[in-house]
């Protein structure tokens, strides 16, 4: 036990109470750096028929704030509803899973009643299912055939919950059809018209609520838009000292300026870290009252070996080729330097790739037109489109999440990005 007085099921109920990698946020206190965005959709929510739309970046934090804000909105008897989208699914199964939480899990995923029949209907002339006589069987609502439907469906679950009923719709980025889309699009300019105590919470990137707005005014008119920012370094910070303060240890300064400038700003990566830092901790053979530099390297250790695979499998096919690996793993880095969103490739070159280079023991040199040609590969399928270009020498990740990762994988290999460059300092 190299942490006085903290047993292993302390630190696992103080870790698994505080750090959730894998996890949404839900209550208020552990949301750092959110406050002011919890008062605007709380002020947005007062207002009569007004709905949330968030956007931002993958990884940054949208369906923990939309769950906190749920969970702050609804008591115990009238939890929220969350819904959802994916690449399979299309309007219609969205809202019937919506309609779905009114059915209890084991009564959809039992087999089919015998010798019995459904019964059971909702208003608007929508036909239902239900359970009289026989065995005990499956139940659903029936998925919407028309806009008309859709509401009626929302109109009965909100019927039959108390006061105030949250539906969180998420991950709207995932219904790549334009013709899905658009019915998204004119049931959000409906939702007034319900007539209910229902409030919904969008959930999707930033091309998502553009476009929307752009091809149907009427539904913008309805939403308050939300953009959710990275975290700044005092906030992410936060997440780390909490924690430490429980176990009654510190973290070392140097640790968290670098736990912070490898996040890129994402939570995600602070959890995980610092999940692994502090089980490293835990698990030196002295007692440990402050973090050292050996704690840190196997945190980082353990965060890569944890990370979401998408990412990690992204970043192995846009690197590791028969020839040349090492230049398009030291390309990522160059470009992960800054915070910048985009960023040009003189720039690049100047600011990052050199003082990248000059740490590489026994590697040439590139040069601007080599780094530039590593850029225009990784754009194609056959590295992952890690990378996307915005006019001549311009470009950026795709997802900005994949810059945290790339950070760590810098690190691991005693790149500290972030430091010296200026537009990549706090935040």
């Amino acid at each position: 036990m190299a942490i006085r007085g903290v047993t292993d099921e302390d630190l696992k109920r103080v870790l698994s109470e505080n750090l959730t990698p894998s996890d949404s946020i839900k209550t208020p206190e552990r949301l750092f750096g959110r406050e002011k965005t919890l008062t605007t959709i709380d002020r947005a929510f007062s207002s009569p028929g007004r709905q949330i739309f968030i956007y931002g970046d993958r990884g940054v934090g949208k369906t923990s704030l939309a769950l906190t804000t749920a969970y702050l909105h609804t008591g115990v008897e009238n939890l929220p509803i969350y819904a959802m989208c994916g690449k399979t699914n299309n309007f219609a199964q969205t809202i019937q899973a919506i309609g779905n939480a009114l059915v209890p899990v084991e009564e959809r995923m039992e087999k089919a009643a015998s010798g019995g029949s459904f019964n059971f209907s909702l208003p608007g002339g929508l036909g239902g299912v239900g359970l009289s006589g026989g065995t005990k069987g499956s139940t659903n609502i029936p998925a919407p055939q028309s806009l008309t439907e859709a509401l009626d469906i929302v109109r009965y679950v909100a019927s039959k919950r108390k006061s105030t009923t949250i539906i969180i719709v998420d991950e709207l980025e995932r219904i790549d059809s334009t013709a899905e889309r658009e019915k998204f699009a004119e049931f959000m300019r409906n939702i007034p018209e319900l007539n209910a105590d229902v409030r919904f919470i969008f959930c999707g990137i930033m091309h998502d609520v553009t476009e929307l707005l752009q091809s149907h005014a009427p539904a913008g008119r309805i939403l308050e838009t939300i953009e959710l920012t990275r975290l700044n370094y005092t906030d992410l910070w936060k997440i780390l000292t909490v924690v430490a303060k429980k176990l009654n240890i510190e973290i070392q300064e140097e640790a968290l300026i670098r736990i912070g400038q490898v996040s890129d700003g994402f939570p995600h990566y602070v959890h995980l870290i610092g999940e692994c830092l502090f089980w490293a901790m835990f698990d030196d053979v002295a007692e440990v009252t402050k973090s050292g530099p050996e704690h840190f390297k196997t945190a980082i250790t353990g965060a890569l070996q944890r990370t979401e695979a998408a990412l990690r499998a992204a970043y192995e096919k846009a690197t590791h080729k028969i020839r040349n690996t090492a230049d398009y793993e030291e390309a990522l880095w160059a470009l992960a330097d800054s915070t910048s969103d985009k960023r040009q490739i003189a720039e690049i070159y100047d600011s990052s790739s050199k003082w990248i280079m000059l740490k590489r023991t026994g590697r040439n040199m590139l040069t601007r037109e080599q780094l530039n040609q590593r850029y225009l590969a990784m754009r194609k399928d056959s590295h992952a489109r890690i990378i996307a270009g915005f006019g001549s020498g311009w470009f950026a990740f795709r997802e900005n999440i994949m810059r945290g990762y790339v950070r760590l994988r810098a690190e691991s290999r005693g790149i500290d990005l972030g430091r010296h460059n200026n537009t990549a300092g706090m935040r």
